[in-house]
């Protein structure tokens, strides 16, 4: 049984190990995952879809090559099983990169939308690979006592680089977006540099049996900062645990299945949205696209701090009560999108510029109590768990990129805000009254 099961489970255990002597679990090579953050997370969402637009005119294009994108990350389970089974971690983290920093290098210099998916797919397939490759470089070569604050420390390493590309894709959204992209590219090589002189090199053998997804505590991991993006890439090892999948079946009419129901509804109503929010919020609010890289910059900033106070509230409140809250917060904020277009109202820069903090801030709220629901709820192990809660977000995310194209070539930005509206609205049906297994569920503070 996991160890984060239990009455006297503490969220913010790991947090503060790791707070206390971070010194002891931070290595040099976590610095190439700041720049995969700056890279992938804050300049690549931002930059790709206005330059695509920008030559193609065509704003369905945007959906397809995102979609593609999306794909390539599901490539996540391969990089890892080739990994171990031909021990080849090292070259396989110099591979990861430069496919990513080729492909984002090319981008601004192939011609249209078949090369495009290409690249976005090479892009996807390099991501996923340098994501779990920082996975296994804890796992299989730390002591399994430090795996929790390791990955937490790097999952904040990689979300505090989201914060930072964001900014720079601001300075580059004044039609540099070809140069913002090769500077995206080129901050990839000294990742390289960074990763060839520090990345471990004597493998730590696992207990026989032990598999992360099975001594992981999710619940206190879910405290770290991580990417504020719904297709980022992740560190967390349940993305490769695809085994869960063969337990679809024993979740129907479950508590456990409703929330995996609610979880691909949110994810799938704000896929759209997240394909298109530079553009959607430029062309359809007025909201020129370095000022809301610096809002979404601002907002994951402060998301945070949010990390911690959401696990708190859960420990005190409870998961279900506190993914309501992130639910209804969300739901807000594309209410808020939605209205100009609905009913004569004020400025509606005003309406985007607050509906976006909303749904920017609500993740964290969101991911802290969604790991702690789908650890609590589940009718078998938490790794098989929490491996059903990654892959409902991934398909959902592929299906969401995809059908956005079509909904916004038909009806515009505003299906995007609606397709928000009705997500989450169903998302709030589906998850209420979640209440979790009889076990108490005491406040950290």
């Amino acid at each position: 049984m996991n160890h984060a099961i239990g009455a006297s489970h503490d969220r913010l255990r790991v947090w503060r190990q790791a707070l206390a002597a971070p010194a002891r679990y931070i290595r040099p090579w976590y610095g190439a995952y700041l720049l995969l953050g700056i890279v992938t997370a804050g300049i690549v969402p931002v930059l790709l879809p206005l330059m695509m637009v920008s030559i193609s005119h065509r704003m369905s294009n945007v959906a397809y090559v995102m979609g593609v994108y999306d794909l390539g990350l599901l490539t996540s389970p391969l990089w890892g099983l080739l990994a171990e089974r031909l021990k080849l971690y090292r070259s396989l983290f110099f591979l990861a990169f430069i496919v990513a920093a080729i492909a984002i290098g090319l981008f601004p210099m192939l011609p249209g939308l078949p090369s495009w998916m290409g690249a976005a797919f090479a892009l996807g397939a390099g991501s996923a690979g340098a994501g779990t490759m920082a996975s296994l470089f804890i796992v299989d070569f730390a002591p399994q006592a430090e795996w929790e604050p390791r990955i937490g420390l790097l999952q904040s390493f990689n979300g505090t680089g989201q914060v930072l590309g964001l900014l720079l894709a601001g300075i580059f959204s004044h039609g540099q977006f070809n140069t913002g992209l090769w500077v995206a590219a080129a901050l990839l090589v000294p990742a390289l540099l960074i990763g060839g002189i520090g990345l471990p090199v004597q493998r730590h053998p696992r207990a026989p049996g032990v598999h992360p997804h099975r001594v992981l505590d999710v619940r206190a991991l879910a405290a770290f900062p991580r990417v504020n993006f719904l297709s980022g890439v992740g560190f967390h090892f349940h993305h490769l645990n695809i085994s869960g999948l063969r337990h679809l079946p024993a979740i129907v009419g479950t508590p456990f299945g409703r929330f995996i129901v609610s979880w691909f509804l949110l994810s799938l109503g704000v896929s759209g949205f997240f394909t298109y929010f530079p553009l959607m919020l430029e062309h359809g609010y007025g909201l020129d696209t370095h000022m809301s890289s610096l809002i979404y910059a601002v907002a994951a900033a402060v998301g945070i701090a949010l990390f911690i106070l959401a696990s708190r509230w859960a420990g005190r409140f409870g998961s279900g009560k506190v993914y309501q809250w992130g639910l209804w917060l969300r739901l807000a904020g594309f209410v808020l999108l939605l209205a100009p277009y609905v009913t004569p109202v004020g400025p509606r820069i005003g309406f985007a510029m607050v509906g976006f903090v909303l749904i920017v801030i609500a993740w964290p709220i969101l991911s802290v109590a969604g790991t702690g629901l789908a650890a609590r709820l589940a009718p078998f192990s938490e790794g098989a768990a929490m491996g059903l809660f990654n892959a409902s977000l991934a398909l959902a995310t592929v299906i969401g990129a995809f059908a956005s194209g079509p909904l916004m070539a038909a009806l515009g930005f505003r299906s995007m805000a609606w397709m928000g509206v009705a997500g989450l609205a169903l998302s709030i049906l589906s998850g209420l009254n979640l209440a979790p297994r009889p076990v108490a569920e005491p406040s950290s503070s």
